[in-house]
């Protein structure tokens, strides 16, 4: 792991959004933790709680997705200890088999804990900004 905390928690988070585009489920289960608090929300859906579910999520995810590409945006880290935590907004281009190339955007937290000389992922909660809100 680097010397400097907040720059391997952010090559940590570039892992997770490399595997995440690749579809890549092997990639999930190196970055994971494996307990059973972990715990994850996809845009609109309910909460998942454990590494068994939340695997299995990823693998539907992937299973039903042809293409993605995340174009990640206003990135903010803080590593305190062993906890890591990521903002970031996740500009998103997919498809699945058949259809049509679409995009959305969603803000994100990624929480990390520090496991040995890794930061393994213990939390991810993406929310869908559906609207931008206007001042005044």
């Amino acid at each position: 792991m680097s010397a400097d905390p907040v720059a391997s928690l952010l090559a940590a988070n570039a892992a997770f959004y490399e595997g995440f585009e690749s579809l890549d489920l092997d990639g999930m289960d190196a970055l994971w933790d494996h307990g059973d608090a972990v715990w994850c929300v996809h845009p609109g859906a309910d909460l998942i709680v454990g590494w068994g579910p939340v695997r299995r999520s990823w693998a539907a995810i992937f299973a039903n997705t042809a293409y993605l590409q995340f174009i990640v945006t206003d990135v903010h880290a803080r590593a305190v200890g062993d906890g890591g935590l990521v903002t970031c907004t996740e500009n998103i281009l997919s498809g699945a088999a058949g259809t049509d190339i679409g995009g959305g955007k969603a803000v994100a937290t990624n929480a990390f804990l520090r496991r040995g000389s890794a930061w393994r992922m213990v939390a991810h909660h993406a929310s869908p900004v559906l609207r931008r809100l206007t001042e005044g």
